[in-house]
């Protein structure tokens, strides 16, 4: 599973970087042709907001696995450790539960409106992809920390004090 997880990882990481690349060529190409040539290209803000969205949600996703989403830590750090894990299972499931409606949702609206194309002439779904795609890797990444929580913040940082890396 590790292995599996650990591949995951590196899509994710490989994926976000080349849509970065993308939109930042996209826009590079759009000022080239607007400004040297005088022809500006019709479809390039669709695909970078395409790109764009791919980048938020895939994005997201890597927030969720890496715990790097706002949470209660004001209130967190004040409860015992066990206090703490409930608090964070609550979040995981609820978080969980707002990306499986999300990614559902968005599947049936994208059933509904295949075959409805963007001014440019792109398919409309494969914009709209990003949303479930990014939505089931973050519920991946939600099950993972709660089948195999990772160590709270407060516990890395008490384990990084120990081995004389703590600040």
């Amino acid at each position: 599973m590790r292995a599996a997880l650990r591949a995951v990882t590196l899509a994710e990481n490989i994926l976000i970087g080349l849509l970065l690349i993308g939109i930042v060529a996209v826009i590079l190409a759009q000022v080239f042709f607007r400004y040297a040539l005088s022809q500006p290209l019709s479809w390039s803000t669709e695909v970078a907001t395409g790109l764009l969205l791919y980048v938020a949600f895939v994005g997201f996703a890597i927030g969720v696995r890496d715990n790097a989403h706002v949470t209660l830590n004001l209130y967190e750090r004040r409860l015992s450790d066990r206090g703490r894990r409930v608090v964070r299972s609550v979040e995981l499931v609820f978080l969980g539960g707002v990306l499986l409606a999300l990614g559902v949702g968005t599947v049936q609206y994208i059933s509904e409106q295949r075959d409805v194309t963007t001014p440019a002439g792109l398919p409309l779904w494969t914009i709209l992809l990003a949303i479930p795609l990014g939505s089931a890797l973050g519920l991946l990444h939600v099950v993972v920390e709660l089948i195999a929580p990772q160590p709270l913040p407060d516990e890395v940082s008490a384990e990084v004090d120990l081995v004389g890396g703590g600040v």
